[in-house]
């Protein structure tokens, strides 16, 4: 017996190195995984860099070879100084742009998945919401805007409401498609397993629907930013979209690059915002997505 206790403990000794081992190999391949991902998510990232960095090469070139003057085309470096002499007035003007866009698409998001909800579940209300929404959307928005310019004036709140109308359609639309693009197999799976409608509908189409409902967000929160530009443009006290007309108006046309390039920095900053809230609360999707995405490439 004296003898056998010392051999089990180096048995179990033995045992516990290998688990360590074991898990320690298994460690050092997630951290490789991880660290081969990184740097492919990185040289990714190359391509619309050096795409960009080619444009801009190529504008700088043209304005000094061709000898364009900076009131019809001002070169790039101008462009950026131009951006950090007036940056707390861009800065000031963003602000207001932002304000009238978040909101905008705020109401948009809050008010359009509860309609494409109730559209996809009840018959009655598709036939008489989806015509009127289609009708609605088929009106110049620019004709609407300047209406309700003249009814509510120039302030925060027609921006805000041309916002919302350009945002609301596309969020809606992709959400009823996401929840009706279901396999029949899958629905018929859900009833011979006694799902009641509710359950599948919880279950089943919400989780198929979310990958939709994102793309929706994404064009939506673009569109949003387009609508309040649009309303700053017929009438406002503030906002880039106003900046673009004052520029204009004095054939300032290095401030409007600058109020341009600002414009499409905030354009990129809120699409990457639903970006990022599609992987945080997606992340399934957006995975087998990058891996359909490497098999395509492949």
């Amino acid at each position: 017996m004296d003898f056998e206790r010392p051999i089990s403990l180096e048995i179990k000794k033995r045992e516990v190195s290998k688990n360590q081992l074991f898990l320690l190999r298994k460690q050092i391949k997630a951290m490789r995984k991880r660290i081969v991902e990184k740097i492919k998510s990185q040289k990714d990232a190359l391509y619309p860099i050096s795409a960009a960095l080619g444009l801009i090469v190529i504008w700088q070139l043209s304005v000094y070879l061709l000898s364009i003057p900076k009131f019809l085309l001002p070169g790039p470096i101008l462009v950026i100084n131009e951006i950090f002499a007036r940056w707390p007035l861009l800065f000031q003007h963003a602000l207001v742009t932002l304000y009238e866009t978040s909101v905008g698409f705020g109401i948009a998001v809050i008010i359009s998945i509860p309609i494409a909800v109730i559209i996809v579940w009840s018959k009655p209300v598709e036939k008489m919401v989806m015509p009127l929404m289609v009708f609605l959307q088929t009106i110049p928005k620019i004709g609407i805007a300047a209406l309700f310019i003249v009814w509510f004036g120039f302030g925060y709140f027609p921006k805000i409401l041309i916002s919302f109308l350009l945002a609301y359609f596309p969020i809606v639309i992709q959400l009823i498609t996401g929840l009706r693009d279901i396999e029949p197999e899958v629905m018929d799976l859900a009833k011979s397993m006694s799902a009641s409608p509710l359950q599948s509908f919880i279950k089943i189409r919400i989780p198929n629907s979310l990958p939709y409902m994102f793309n929706g967000l994404k064009l939506g929160s673009l569109l949003a930013l387009v609508g309040a530009v649009v309303g700053e443009f017929l009438g406002s006290k503030g906002g880039l979209g106003y900046l673009v007309i004052y520029a204009n108006d004095r054939l300032n046309t290095t401030l409007l690059f600058a109020d341009l390039v600002v414009l499409l920095l905030l354009g990129k900053l809120l699409f990457s915002i639903v970006e990022w809230a599609e992987r945080y609360l997606i992340s399934w999707h957006v995975v087998m997505r990058e891996k359909e995405k490497v098999m395509f490439t492949t």
